[in-house]
């Protein structure tokens, strides 16, 4: 997969999250639900990307240290800033590799107060960032469901789905 192809999957869900905050009210986005808020779980997304953009720099990711943010993700406005200037810093990245190498840094358990580093590169860390981000959008996805709340068409639904759902359709007509 080329670092093109893997940017187009950044600029996708972004472009998602931007649909989506251009649709909904100040109140709805920082309105807390059970299992969070709409903005706790956009600012989660978002500290990934912010993170990822970070790593080009140092080339090491640290997903635990992410700021956590309130005004990411209480104020509409300042996620949507974050995002659009998220699309744009990601234009940034098409001039390096996708092998280029990261060491990757996580706690992976509640028992150990450790964390654990593993190599990884840019592009699986690209890749993890668009899975982890369409998986927050399903989340919310189900909390505007819960308000009545519209989202964008296809929204948090992975594109593994999507495909698996229009082939099933498909098959089924000439059947």
């Amino acid at each position: 997969m080329s670092i093109d192809q893997l940017l187009a999957a950044v600029d996708e869900v972004l472009e998602q999250g931007e649909a989506l905050l251009t649709g909904l009210s100040d109140a709805q986005y920082a309105q807390g639900a059970t299992g969070g808020s709409i903005g706790a779980h956009y600012r989660h997304s978002l500290e990934h990307f912010k993170i990822l953009f970070e790593a080009v720099k140092d080339s090491h990711v640290d997903y635990d240290r992410r700021e956590r943010d309130p005004q990411l993700q209480t104020e509409r406005l300042a996620a949507l800033k974050t995002t659009r200037d998220f699309r744009e810093a990601a234009r940034f990245l098409s001039t390096l590799s996708p092998e280029r190498p990261l060491e990757v840094r996580s706690r992976i358990s509640h028992a150990a107060p450790l964390s654990y580093a593993v190599p990884s590169t840019l592009g699986r860390e690209i890749m993890y960032a668009v899975s982890h981000a369409i998986h927050h959008h399903a989340l919310i996805g189900m909390i505007c469901g819960l308000g009545k709340i519209a989202v964008p068409a296809d929204f948090g639904i992975a594109p593994a789905t999507i495909a698996h759902r229009q082939q099933h359709t498909s098959t089924r007509r000439f059947a």
